[in-house]
C-alpha cells in the first residue's frame, strides 16, 4: 500500500510518499510494488511502513531514499558499524542475522523461479555463529580527499570514497595494513590514483590473512615502480606482528579491474599458505581463495558429499583457482583435473598438488569454454564435474561441453543467483535435473550469497 503525501498518479522525482514494504531485493533494498511501478528503498525492511523521497523514476522502476521508519519491523536491529548507510560494503546490518539468512534463501528461490523457471525447496542459508570479522581478504580503493590519501569503500552506487579506519567484517590485520600504507603515503608524498585523470600511483590496497594471522599485502599501482619501498616495509613490520610479504600488481589500463595480470614480490621469501579441509594451499597475490574460511570449509564439505565420488571416477573442476576443490576431489577419486585461466592460479594449484602429495591431480591453463571441448575430443571422460565460475556465470559453450561429457552429476557453486539460475535452466534443457540446493552466507552483513547446486543426469527411458 502506498499513501502519497501529494496528489495521485505516477511516481515523480523528489516526491515524498508513505509506503509499506513488501519484500527485499537482490541488493538488500526494501521493495514496494504500487501503481505499476516497483519502488526500491535501501535500508527499509519487509512489513515496515516508511516515509521516503523518490530520487529517480524510469518507465517501470523507481528508486527512493529512506527518510523515516514509521512502523519498524521486529527484525530491525541497530547496526553496530558507524559507517553503515554511507559505505557500500554492507547493506543488511539493520536486519537481524537470522533474518539475513532467511532473506538469502528467498533470494535463491526467487531467482530460480523467475530466471530459471525452476521450483525447488531452498533450505536456510548456512551462516556463522559470530558473523563479524570473518573476511580474510580486503581490497580497498585509495583516493585523495582534501589533498590527502584515504582508503575505504565506495558509497552505494558510486565511486565516491568513504574513508574507513575499521571494518567490522574484516580481519583486524586488514585494518592495520591499510592504515600503515596510507600513513606511509602521507609521509612520503605518494599520490593516490585519480580515476578521472588516470593519474597518481596507488589504486588499491589488498590484504589477505591466513589461519596463522600472517598478512600478505599487495598494492595495485598505476605504474611499474614503487618509490620508497623500504620505508613502507618498515611501516608494515611495525603495524603487523605477523607481516608476511609485500607485492605489487600493475594495473595501468584505466578500467575498474582491481588486479593486474602479473605481480612482483618486494618483501618476503617464503610461500603464503592457508588451509582448508585438512589441506594446505599456497596462494599468490592474484590467486582466488574464498574470503570466509569457516563457511567455505562447510561449503566444500557439502559439495564433496553431494558429488559422491567413487574410487575409479574422473572429476573435472572448472574455474579451479588455486585448486581447492580439485585437490579435495583427488583424495576421493582416481583422477581430478582442474581448468583455470589465471597463470598464477595454475602455478599455485600445481604447487599445491605437490604440497599435498596429490599425484592424481592435474591442472591445465586455458579458457574453460575452449579447453574443455578440446579435451573431450581428445578422449577425456568425466564422471563428476565441479564448476565455480565468476559472477557472470558459465559460458554456454562450457555447459554444452559438460552435457556432452555426460557426467552423472554436476556440482555448481555460484556467488550470483541470477546467473546460476540462467545456467540451471540451460542445464535442464541439456538433460540435467536440479536435484539439491544449499545457500551459504559467505558474505555476512551484505546482500550477497553463495549457493551450491547438485544436478543429476536424466536417463532417457
Amino acid at each position: 500500500m502506498v499513501l502519497q503525501t501529494s496528489p495521485g498518479g505516477p511516481l515523480r522525482k523528489n516526491q515524498e510518499i508513505t509506503c509499506r514494504i513488501d519484500t527485499l531485493g537482490a541488493q538488500g533494498e526494501g521493495i514496494c510494488r504500487e501503481m505499476g511501478q516497483i519502488l526500491f528503498i535501501p535500508y527499509a525492511l519487509p512489513g515496515e511502513t516508511v516515509r521516503a523521497q523518490v530520487q529517480k523514476v524510469t518507465k517501470s522502476l523507481a528508486f527512493g531514499r529512506l527518510l523515516d521508519v514509521l512502523s519498524p519491523s521486529p527484525d530491525r536491529v541497530a547496526p553496530p558499524c558507524s559507517y553503515f548507510g554511507r559505505c557500500g560494503g554492507c547493506s543488511l546490518q539493520h536486519l537481524d542475522y537470522q533474518g539475513q539468512l532467511v532473506h538469502k534463501s528467498k533470494q535463491i528461490q526467487e531467482a530460480m523461479q523467475r530466471v530459471g523457471k525452476i521450483k525447488m525447496p531452498v533450505p536456510p542459508a548456512v551462516g556463522l555463529d559470530e558473523p563479524w570479522r570473518y573476511r580474510n581478504k580486503t581490497a580497498l580503493p585509495v583516493q585523495e580527499i582534501g589533498g590527502q590519501p584515504y582508503a575505504g569503500y565506495y558509497a552505494p552506487r558510486s565511486h565516491r570514497l568513504v574513508p574507513i579506519t575499521s571494518c567490522l567484517i574484516a580481519h583486524p590485520a586488514c585494518d592495520d595494513a591499510t592504515r600503515a600504507v596510507t600513513g606511509w603515503m602521507r609521509e612520503q608524498g605518494i599520490a593516490a590514483f585519480n580515476e578521472e585523470e588516470n593519474s597518481g600511483l596507488i589504486r588499491h590496497i589488498v590484504t589477505r590473512v591466513n589461519a596463522l594471522d600472517e598478512a600478505m599485502v599487495t598494492l595495485a599501482i598505476n605504474g611499474k615502480h614503487l618509490p620508497n619501498a623500504p620505508e613502507l616495509i618498515k611501516s608494515l613490520q611495525n603495524a603487523l606482528p605477523r607481516f608476511h610479504s609485500l607485492h605489487l600488481t600493475f594495473q595501468t589500463t584505466g578500467d575498474n579491474v582491481i588486479l593486474g595480470e602479473t605481480s612482483q614480490s618486494l618483501y618476503g621469501d617464503k610461500s603464503f599458505v592457508d588451509w582448508a579441509c585438512g589441506l594446505s594451499f599456497e596462494l599468490s597475490p592474484l590467486s582466488f581463495f574464498q574470503v570466509n574460511s569457516k563457511v567455505s570449509q562447510r561449503m566444500y564439505e557439502r559439495a564433496l558429499l553431494w558429488a559422491d565420488l567413487q574410487p575409479d571416477d574422473t572429476a573435472v573442476d572448472l574455474y579451479s583457482g588455486a585448486g581447492a576443490i580439485t585437490l579435495l576431489a583427488a583424495g576421493q577419486c582416481k583422477r581430478a583435473i582442474g581448468i583455470e585461466i589465471s597463470i598464477e592460479s595454475v602455478e599455485n594449484a600445481r604447487s599445491n598438488a605437490l604440497r599435498n602429495h596429490a599425484d592424481n591431480a592435474f591442472f591445465h591453463l586455458g579458457e574453460a569454454e575452449i579447453l574443455l571441448p578440446q579435451m573431450l575430443e581428445a578422449g577425456l571422460a568425466a564422471d563428476v564435474v565441479f564448476l565455480d565460475p565468476p559472477r557472470k556465470g558459465a559460458h554456454s559453450d562450457v555447459l554444452k561441453a559438460i552435457a556432452k561429457a555426460q557426467p552423472r552429476r554436476i556440482i555448481y557453486i555460484s556467488c550470483h543467483p541470477a546467473s546460476q539460475a540462467r545456467d540451471a535452466a540451460l542445464l535442464g534443457a541439456l538433460g540435467y535435473h536440479a536435484a539439491l540446493c544449499q545457500p551459504y552466507d559467505m558474505f555476512c552483513q551484505t546482500a550477497q550469497v553463495e549457493n551450491v547446486m547438485s544436478f543429476e543426469r536424466i536417463h532417457s527411458s
